[in-house]
């Protein structure tokens, strides 16, 4: 829980540190969503593998994605956010030295798997971690930070791949991780979790690091609003049962996970996965542009567009931006459905528009990266009440998981199938549906305390939750 008042730009700085130190572990999460794009080409050159077993190898991540929520969010609450994060690390760890030391399918795919453990547990605890330990005016901007964080780490794949050996980047890989663990060691722990375990001077400690500068009455002013908020709150059963059981937390599990499934859905792990393979090389104003090179400056156009997110968000609002992403999104993946359409299924030639596909994901990264990636987990992290949030966490990381693993299988499948365009056409369609979606539905959380977001929720007239 957060104090409505304003810090001084020392507490800001640490919890900048705070949540930026955590947020490396989607830099890990990043890294293997990253690492098929550029490790493709490479391991059909020196490996026998076939696009089946690719598919596999890619989505098979989602499978360990899909397994990990429940436990991690059991083990939050009885280990404490920062202690799970920093002792179960070795799962990424361990990741990638097979990757260091087989190619073989099999070997890959348990690799995969173990990274999607890691990424199932990243995206079920630090969403609650990083709303947490933020105030009000800075947690929209913090919570982006897990969105800049994948990006960075989809980016590092895609700069590095293609000029490295297969071993090579295995092992500048694997430094993430141990980097994660040695620094977020010293990250203090949420003191919501504290207060929760009835810890009440280690809360008192923890909040004391994060807003640092801030007056002593102001620090006990916001630890007694946490033990009231987590008193009224932890009144009911910690069950699933729970999720349904009042107007607010059904309307915001809705919220949340129609949010998750749109963002999944509109592209954006088979676009980091296979954009390599999907576009062609093209010449534009006299230069040669590679798939290599055009997923590296897609992956930069990303971290920039998640940048300006972290500007606008706690200004403009999580609505506005959403509308505008999905909006745009959704305009981007039509081009492109329109144009693999016409060169794939039509004789018109094209040929001389090879551009298009490349600049239409362009715009989709950008538009994307401004609303739908990062601000779903932002919501993520503001929507539930303490006995709910682990369970609700855990929920929310299942559908990211099964709505990836869905996409991620069947985009080759379609292609060979039905047509590249088909896709892109799903992709559009989600866009065009979480547009109407955040219309109706999603609330505006700017600048409110998580206990003014629990109001709205239980009090806001809906019709249909």
């Amino acid at each position: 829980m957060a104090s409505k008042g304003r810090g001084g730009g020392s507490a800001v700085l640490r919890q900048y540190i705070a949540v930026g130190t955590a947020s490396l572990s989607f830099f890990i999460q990043g890294t293997s969503l990253g690492w098929p794009s550029p490790t493709i080409e490479k391991l059909k050159t020196s490996t026998p593998i076939t696009d089946s077993q690719i598919s596999w190898m890619v989505s098979v991540l989602y499978f360990g994605n899909f397994l990990s929520p429940i436990p991690a969010g059991y083990l939050m609450d009885r280990m404490g956010r920062k202690r799970m994060l920093v002792a179960l690390s070795i799962l990424p760890i361990l990741s990638w030295l097979l990757v260091i030391f087989s190619t073989d399918p099999i070997i890959l795919y348990v690799s995969r798997f173990l990274g999607g453990l890691w990424a199932g547990i990243s995206a079920t605890v630090i969403p609650m971690y990083q709303a947490e330990v933020s105030q009000p005016q800075v947690r929209g901007a913090l919570s982006t930070f897990i969105q800049i964080m994948t990006y960075i780490g989809v980016c590092y794949e895609y700069i590095l791949g293609p000029f490295v050996s297969y071993t090579t980047l295995g092992l500048l890989n694997v430094a993430i991780p141990v980097m994660f663990a040695s620094a977020f060691m010293w990250m203090p722990e949420s003191p919501y979790w504290y207060t929760i375990k009835n810890r009440k001077d280690e809360a008192r400690e923890a909040l004391t690091w994060l807003r640092n500068g801030l007056p002593r009455a102001t620090i006990e002013d916001e630890l007694e609003l946490i033990e009231h908020s987590v008193k009224e709150e932890m009144k009911n059963k910690k069950t699933f049962g729970d999720l349904i059981a009042t107007q607010g937390n059904r309307r915001g599990l809705l919220i949340v996970e129609m949010l998750a499934i749109f963002q999944r859905m509109s592209g954006i792990s088979g676009v980091m996965a296979f954009t390599s393979i999907t576009i062609k090389q093209f010449t534009i104003f006299g230069i040669l542009l590679s798939p290599d090179i055009c997923v590296i400056i897609m992956g930069v156009v990303w971290i920039i567009s998640t940048f300006i997110s972290t500007a606008l968000v706690d200004k403009s609002g999580r609505r506005p931006l959403l509308m505008t992403s999905s909006l745009g999104s959704g305009i981007a993946m039509t081009l492109i459905a329109i144009w693999f359409f016409l060169d794939r299924q039509t004789s018109l030639d094209v040929s001389h528009t090879q551009w298009l596909p490349f600049f239409g994901l362009l715009i989709y990264g950008l538009f994307f990266s401004i609303g739908m990636g990062p601000i779903a987990s932002t919501i993520q992290g503001e929507t539930f009440p303490a006995n709910t949030k682990a369970k609700a966490s855990a929920i929310t990381s299942i559908s990211l998981a099964v709505t990836s693993f869905i996409m991620n299988k069947i985009y080759l499948d379609v292609e060979n199938t039905i047509g590249m365009y088909f896709n892109f056409i799903l992709f559009a369609s989600a866009c065009y549906m979480c547009l109407a979606f955040v219309v109706f539905f999603v609330i505006e959380t700017k600048g409110k305390t998580l206990h003014d977001i629990q109001e709205e929720l239980n009090t806001r007239k809906s019709d249909f939750v």
